[in-house]
């Protein structure tokens, strides 16, 4: 199968190119006004775009003598250009109307439309009809070619916007560069971009605070979903999980919540921990219980939580750290699915550093994916340079995001996650200038 794209003034045009270049048994896949030489189509020169394939099969079977005979007598265009003179000038702007009777539609055989052109010539005489071949193989391969039309559309737009970006207005490429630089996917970069530039009437006037800034708020739109939950934790709520890889940072974060909890909202506090594989793990949520004043329970197997929380049953919240271990071992997961089934009015966090790599955190939410997660804490911000992360996260999950820890100091190194905040981080303070 062969697909060719044409950009031309007037329909004429392109039928005579198809029917020279591709033959009587192309098909036009799709045709449609455009604006070119601008950016992005936003503003330009009006003409059509016409999309024409051939099924190579059906080429080799014709007669060659008889389409090179075809190719040498070049296109009979004269019912063409009346069936489209209106639309041959590209100064005049096409109504929509119109638009749907100058171009074809969609994958209809080049065929067909020669044969509705002469249609609409009642006067023309026989001596001027010319041969019109049915195309009906490529005609039977119809849907194929629209699923790879579409195909080849996405693959043009993603090299468009990441191979090309030296061709946007300057303020626009620097938004796309800092998109880059926080490691924010190239396919979503490139959607952010494109609703910039269909946001502004005149892309070429932005001045690089206004584009940053008309981006902070196609961010925190972005991310609005991802972050509408509450945060503050229930007064319903009894049992606290914590749960992630190994040195993400989560007794930290267990202490920062709890000294929260207890000397913001007085709730008495205790603390349970399952992480008896690293060394000094309980030495250091012992260290924090008795800085808080707070019991603290240590439990070796998921049974033994049963009896750690009786002992806490007093308690008005119960934060439990479990152990962090490498997340690609299933029974690693599968002891904190049965930890976390012991806890019923139970809010679970998924703990993720900003350290590591959006590949690792893909497959670390997709390992936990059959643990009940309720919200996303992420750490290490004062570790990292690059938060595209947070947004990548909340583009390609459902998942709700409450925290970011920006340092090691307990309680004050922890902030709610917003909106606002995460584009901030991403786009630096350009985005509110």
């Amino acid at each position: 199968m062969r697909v060719k794209r044409y950009v031309v003034d007037s329909m004429p045009e392109a039928l005579g190119k198809i029917r020279t270049e591709l033959g009587q048994d192309a098909i036009i896949l799709n045709s449609k006004p455009i604006k070119t030489g601008g950016f992005f189509g936003l503003f330009g020169k009006q003409q059509i775009e016409v999309i024409a394939a051939i099924d190579e099969k059906t080429s080799e079977r014709d007669d060659p003598p008889i389409r090179q005979q075809e190719m040498r007598s070049g296109p009979n265009t004269f019912a063409a250009k009346q069936a489209y003179q209106r639309s041959a000038a590209p100064t005049q702007p096409m109504s929509a109307e119109r638009q749907k009777q100058v171009v074809p539609s969609a994958a209809q055989p080049f065929g067909s439309q020669a044969a509705a052109s002469e249609q609409s010539q009642p006067d023309r005489t026989s001596a001027d009809a010319e041969p019109v071949r049915t195309g009906k193989a490529a005609v039977a391969e119809n849907e194929e070619l629209v699923h790879e039309l579409r195909d080849m559309r996405n693959m043009f737009q993603k090299w468009l916007m990441n191979d090309r970006g030296n061709h946007l207005p300057p303020p626009v490429q620097a938004v796309r560069e800092r998109l880059l630089q926080q490691e924010v996917e190239e396919e979503t970069a490139a959607e952010i971009v494109k609703e910039l530039l269909l946001q502004s009437e005149h892309p070429e006037q932005l001045s690089e605070p206004e584009a940053f800034q008309r981006t902070a708020v196609i961010l925190d739109n972005m991310l609005q979903k991802a972050m509408e939950r509450p945060v503050r934790i229930a007064p319903s709520v009894k049992y606290v999980f914590f749960f992630g890889p190994t040195g993400v940072g989560k007794t930290t974060t267990i202490a920062k919540l709890a000294a929260d909890s207890m000397l913001k909202e007085k709730r008495k506090i205790g603390f349970i921990t399952a992480d008896t594989y690293r060394i000094a793990a309980v030495e250091q949520l012992k260290t924090y219980a008795n800085i808080l004043n707070v019991p603290l329970e240590v439990v070796f197997s998921p049974k033994e939580i049963v009896q750690a929380m009786e002992r806490l049953s007093s308690c008005d919240l119960v934060f439990i750290d479990t152990a962090g271990r490498n997340f690609r071992n299933d029974q690693y997961v599968q002891g904190i699915s049965e930890l976390v089934r012991y806890g019923g009015n139970s809010v679970n966090y998924l703990v993720l550093s900003l350290t590591s790599k959006y590949t690792d955190l893909k497959a670390i939410i997709r390992n936990f994916q059959d643990v009940p997660i309720t919200q996303v804490i992420f750490t290490k911000a004062d570790e990292t340079e690059a938060y595209g992360a947070i947004l990548n996260v909340a583009r390609s999950t459902d998942l709700s995001f409450s925290y970011i820890t920006t340092g090691q100091n307990v309680p004050d190194d922890i902030v709610v996650a917003t909106p606002r905040l995460v584009a901030k981080m991403i786009l630096g303070d350009k985005a509110y200038a």
